[in-house]
């Protein structure tokens, strides 16, 4: 790694976690439930230099950078940028002030903002390395309330997610889909075949966005219950899966 990369990095990491250059807007507050002993089961953000984080988004961060030192926060960069080794103390707050999702949208974001990407696997996998030693001597506790990862809809790079989406799936599939959704007359067999291969081959991820998204529109139509909407998915998705099978 360049000598620039790593300062770049540095400075981004102490802004981030020490300094507090996110500050929390007007917004609902992010939730904070008891997790396992790994991070939460969600995507990771993909951050830009141009994108303005969501309040959510900067209200968790703002949790994560309370739980650290500045001290410990050197001790981890150093740790995953140069090869230095972490104190028990640090490993201790780490863990048990932290948490883990923290620690891996830090890293994340760290990962997202060096230029060379040669790096981003090395950097991912010290991270790794370094929770499950310190979580060896901290075990994480299940009872303990971490910040908690917003939802998808609330992390960097959303919109251009929701671009990739709409694309995999074409604007013709996803109105079939809304049609059979929000339509009592309508059934599954009304998505046709090449709807049911584009819905499969935009992925699990993307899938379930839509049903998230399909739900909010029908709160906000007020038609249609998010019951309803979850059964005509599922019929959906039966279908397509027997179509695709065969």
């Amino acid at each position: 790694m360049s000598q620039s990369s790593t300062m770049k990095i540095k400075i981004t990491f102490f802004l981030i976690i020490n300094v507090g250059i996110f500050v929390l807007g007007q917004s609902e507050a992010t939730k904070m439930k008891p997790i396992s002993d790994g991070p939460t089961s969600s995507p990771l953000p993909t951050h830009s230099e141009k994108e303005i984080p969501s309040p959510q988004y900067k209200h968790f961060l703002e949790e994560c950078e309370k739980r650290i030192t500045e001290e410990c926060a050197t001790e981890i960069f150093n740790e995953i940028f140069r090869n230095k080794t972490i104190s028990e103390n640090c490993c201790t707050k780490l863990v048990d002030d932290m948490g883990p999702d923290c620690h891996t949208i830090m890293i994340q974001r760290e990962r997202d903002l060096l230029k060379d990407n040669k790096e981003n696997d090395v950097i991912i996998s010290k991270s790794e390395e370094l929770w499950k030693r310190c979580s060896k001597i901290t075990p994480v506790n299940k009872n303990r309330q971490y910040p908690k990862v917003p939802e998808r809809q609330y992390l960097p790079g959303y919109n251009k997610f929701l671009n990739e989406c709409e694309k995999k799936l074409t604007e013709k599939c996803g109105a079939q889909i809304l049609d059979v959704v929000f339509d009592k007359n309508k059934v599954a067999a009304n998505v046709d075949k090449d709807c049911c291969s584009k819905l499969f081959e935009m992925g699990h991820e993307c899938r379930n966005e839509m049903h998230v998204r399909l739900e909010h529109l029908a709160i906000r139509k007020k038609e249609t219950g998010s019951d309803v909407v979850k059964e005509k998915g599922h019929q959906i998705l039966k279908y397509c899966e027997e179509i695709n099978s065969s």
